[in-house]
C-alpha cells in the first residue's frame, strides 16, 4: 500500500530529527523515535522523530532506560499531530510538559521583507563566544554545541561594527524533505526592536532558497515578538512542538 504524502507538520518533524542528528553525543534508535545524550544539564537531550506513529507510547520504557543510563530525566519532543495514546501514556508515567512552542511555516517562495540590515556568515567560534551575550547566562554550553554542528549556516548582524543579533538554518536535502530549519535567534538586549530579527529572518530565507529548500519552518515561543516577527515575513502557524519531562514519582 502506498503511504499518503507527508503532511506539512509531518515533514518538519522528520526534518527537524534529521537536522537534530548532526549533533555530537550518544544516540539510540527505538522504533520510529531517536534519542540523544549529548552532556550534561544541555536542552538537546531529548527523544524525538515520529511520534504520530501507532507505536510510539510502547518505545517508552526503552527511552527512560536510555536516560537513566545518563543520570538524566527521560524526555519527549512531540509536537500536534501526537496520538491520543501516546498523550495518555506520557500522563500515565508522570511526564509533564515543561514547554511549548508554536510551530511556523512557509514556502520558500515569492518574496520576504527588504531587511533594514545585512546579515553575514559568523564563524563557529564567533558564534559560541558571542552568542551567549543574547541568550543569557546558562547558554554557553548549548551554543558550544550548536557552533559544532556541520552544514549550518551561522549568520549574524553587526551594529557599529560589533555582533548584535544572530540566526542559524539548516536545510534539510529534498530527499529528506527539502526542510530549512531556522532556529537560534536572539539579539542582545540593547540592540532589540531595529529590525535585526527580520533581517535575518530574510537572509535565512535567502540561505533556504539558494539551497534548494522548498518549506520553511521555525518554532516560537507564543505571543513572543519572535512570533510577530514571522507572521510579519510570510509564516503560518501549522501546530505546536510540546516538550514532555518524566518526573521522579513522590
Amino acid at each position: 500500500m502506498t503511504r499518503p504524502p507527508l503532511t506539512t507538520l509531518q515533514r518538519i518533524e522528520a526534518a527537524l530529527t534529521e537536522s537534530w542528528r548532526r549533533y555530537p553525543g550518544e544516540w539510540a534508535t527505538f522504533g520510529s523515535l531517536s534519542a540523544v545524550y549529548a552532556g550534561p544539564d544541555v536542552p538537546i537531550n531529548v527523544a524525538l522523530g515520529g511520534t504520530d506513529e501507532a507505536n510510539a507510547a510502547d518505545r517508552l520504557p526503552e527511552i527512560e532506560a536510555f536516560f537513566a543510563a545518563h543520570n538524566c530525566p527521560a524526555s519527549l519532543l512531540a509536537h500536534s499531530h501526537a496520538p491520543p495514546k501516546l498523550l495518555e501514556a506520557l500522563a500515565a508515567r508522570n511526564y509533564h510538559l515543561s514547554y511549548l512552542l508554536h510551530v511556523y511555516a512557509r514556502k520558500v517562495s515569492g518574496g520576504w521583507p527588504t531587511p533594514a540590515f545585512d546579515a553575514q556568515p559568523i564563524t563557529p567560534g564567533e558564534w559560541a563566544e558571542f552568542t551567549p551575550l543574547a541568550f543569557g547566562p546558562g547558554s554557553e554550553a548549548m551554543m558550544r554545541l550548536n557552533a559544532s554542528v556541520p552544514g549550518v549556516e551561522r549568520l549574524g548582524v553587526k551594529v557599529a561594527g560589533q555582533w548584535a543579533g544572530f540566526g542559524a538554518v539548516i536545510v534539510v536535502p529534498e530527499e529528506q524533505g527539502g526542510v530549512a530549519m531556522l532556529f537560534s535567534a536572539a539579539t542582545l538586549p540593547e540592540a532589540r526592536g531595529q529590525g535585526i530579527q527580520s533581517a535575518l529572518l530574510s537572509a535565512r530565507l535567502e540561505v533556504a532558497r539558494q539551497q534548494g529548500a522548498t518549506l520553511a519552518a521555525v518554532d516560537v515561543a507564543p505571543g513572543s515578538v519572535s512570533e510577530r516577527n514571522v507572521r510579519r515575513s510570510g509564516f503560518e502557524m501549522i501546530g505546536a512542538r510540546l516538550n514532555f519531562v518524566q518526573r521522579p514519582r513522590a
